[in-house]
């Protein structure tokens, strides 16, 4: 993800794995997000067949 051949430029090092780091973190938010609204989705489908 991030270029090593940099890690002579210590801002430069910082900044790709701050990127890295960023990515990560908005993957890991989506997914997360993604996972809550399937686990509320499946919820309300098990709620609305129990009254059937």
């Amino acid at each position: 993800m991030f270029d090593l051949a940099n890690w002579k430029n210590p801002e430069t090092l910082m900044l790709n794995i701050t990127n890295s780091a960023l990515g990560i973190a908005a993957f890991v938010l989506v997914a997360w997000i993604c996972g809550e609204a399937i686990r509320e989705f499946v919820l309300q489908r098990r709620e609305s067949h129990r009254k059937h």
